[in-house]
């Protein structure tokens, strides 16, 4: 459901997996649908997937074991519960939804009739990441004192053009940078600590529209730890790091490198694993052999919940206390 640049993106990872058959595309702009149903390879005679201008056609007339869904973030809610009531799997890319009360409805629904739902936080499999998460939770540097975490791009220049239009209305959009790349940032922030946020103070700088495009946020978790966060779309080039200082050392993780400095020792860099497996190849391994989601929705909903809480804490000038 979904069938604009993200929706490529992925099928075209689908089409290498075994086991694999895309048999539908829905979108309310019916040639997209028929632009990417188009690019499944035919299988035998007629046409290997099936156009739809409505979700709703597709999952009664196909009956699908799973969906994936790619629309504009705000776009997320319906399809996934008309999915979970037709009995479906989910692949949602994120962010799971704009606002905790629908992401918890979408985690109640799936727990109830006993689905699968992943989210596409892939910062998750960077091996920079899973090893930082590695090292935080054998305590290599000690008791976690300080976590500081940074994300840069030029969005306004990244995200221009007809297909990506819908990012900058707040009515689609559901928020800006903060709510698009920013919520990799906040769910590899929670994943690799492990934790969970309590309180959040933030300040926003935003369009006139009311899309954010600078956000400033200070956090604790639930540990105590505090966390500086810094979002910014006006970024000449790119930058996402995350730093953990603990008693005994330090880690610096980028996208794709890890450096560990003990001590007063010099910085080192930590070697890495290759990458093994995509998003959705987890996925696909979760609801075919039962493999562990590397992001299920239950763990997103912390993400949305902090998405939330700082867009809030911004609104109104207070420091906001996460339930």
């Amino acid at each position: 459901m979904g069938c604009g640049l993200a929706a490529r993106v992925h099928l075209g990872r689908l089409l290498t997996l075994d086991g694999v058959q895309v048999v539908g595309c829905a979108d309310p702009d019916l040639d997209a649908a028929k632009a990417l149903a188009a690019l499944v390879p035919a299988t035998g005679t007629g046409p290997a997937a099936i156009a739809f201008a409505d979700h709703r056609d597709l999952l009664k007339q196909l009956t699908p074991a799973a969906l994936a869904i790619f629309t504009p973030h705000l776009a997320h809610y319906r399809p996934a519960m008309d999915a979970l009531q037709a009995d479906c799997h989910l692949f949602i890319e994120k962010p799971l939804s704009t606002n905790v009360q629908e992401a918890a409805d979408i985690v109640g629904l799936a727990r109830g009739r006993g689905r699968k739902v992943g989210v596409g936080h892939q910062y998750r499999l960077l091996p920079s990441l899973v090893e930082a998460r590695r090292r935080l939770g054998s305590g290599e540097i000690g008791p976690l004192r300080l976590v500081t975490a940074t994300l840069a791009q030029d969005w306004l220049a990244t995200h221009v053009g007809a297909e990506n239009s819908w990012r900058f209305d707040p009515k689609v959009a559901g928020g800006g940078i903060l709510a698009d790349a920013g919520d990799h940032l906040i769910d590899a922030l929670l994943w690799s600590t492990g934790q969970v946020a309590t309180d959040v103070a933030a300040v926003q700088n935003r369009l006139e529209s009311g899309l954010d495009l600078v956000t400033a946020a200070a956090i604790r978790l639930v540990d105590g730890t505090p966390v500086t966060l810094a979002v910014s779309g006006v970024s000449p080039g790119p930058l996402f790091e995350i730093n953990f200082f603990g008693e005994r050392g330090k880690l610096r993780a980028t996208e794709t490198t890890l450096l560990e400095q003990l001590g007063d020792a010099p910085a080192q860099t930590v070697p890495l694993a290759e990458a093994t497996e995509s998003i959705d190849g987890n996925f696909i391994a979760a609801v075919a052999s039962g493999a562990p989601l590397c992001c299920p929705a239950e763990e997103a909903l912390d993400t949305v919940r902090l998405l939330e809480a700082i867009a809030r804490s911004a609104a109104t000038g207070q420091a906001v206390r996460l339930a």
